[in-house]
C-alpha cells in the first residue's frame, strides 16, 4: 500500500473510532426516578423523574413501558376552562437541548396501571423510556411511600 493511501486509511479509521466513542455517552440522562407505593386495594400509581437533554438536538419522550405493570401512560395535570385541576392523558413530551423535563406532582407524570406483582416500598421498578432520537433507555425507579 502506498504511504499516502496508508495514512488516509489510518486517518479514516481513527475518525470512525472517535465518532463511535461519542455515542458511549447518551444525550439523555434520567435522574431521581421513583414510583409512589401502591396499596393492595389500588390498581394505579404515579411515577416521577427528571429527564435532562444534554445533546445538541431536541428529543421527545414517546412512551414508557414496564414489565411490572400492564400499561404506563404519560399524563398531565392542567387547569380546565372552569379553573378546575384535571388529569388527562398526554402525548409525546419534547425536551429541548439543555432542558430538564421534570415529571412531578401537579404537572406531567407517569400513570402506572395494573401491577403484575406486589409492589413493595424500597424496591426498584424497571422502566423503559422510548425517545425519538436517543432510543430506548432503561431506568430503575425506586418505590417510595411518598
Amino acid at each position: 500500500m502506498e504511504p499516502m493511501l496508508r495514512r488516509f486509511t489510518c486517518l479514516i479509521s481513527l475518525m470512525c473510532l472517535l465518532a463511535s466513542c461519542g455515542e458511549l455517552e447518551r444525550a439523555i440522562s434520567v435522574h431521581d426516578a421513583w414510583v409512589r407505593q401502591i396499596q393492595p386495594s389500588q390498581s394505579v400509581t404515579a411515577g416521577y423523574m427528571k429527564i435532562h437533554n444534554k445533546g445538541e438536538v431536541e428529543d421527545r419522550l414517546l412512551s414508557v413501558a414496564s414489565p411490572a405493570f400492564d400499561a404506563v401512560e404519560l399524563h398531565e395535570m392542567a387547569v380546565d376552562k372552569n379553573s378546575v385541576m384535571r388529569m388527562r392523558k398526554s402525548g409525546p413530551l419534547s425536551i429541548r437541548q439543555g432542558q430538564t423535563l421534570a415529571l412531578k406532582r401537579g404537572g406531567f407524570h407517569l400513570m402506572l396501571i395494573g401491577p403484575r406483582y406486589p409492589i413493595a416500598s424500597g424496591n426498584d421498578i424497571p422502566l423503559i423510556l422510548e425517545f425519538e432520537v436517543a432510543g430506548e433507555i432503561a431506568v430503575p425507579a425506586r418505590v417510595r411511600a411518598d
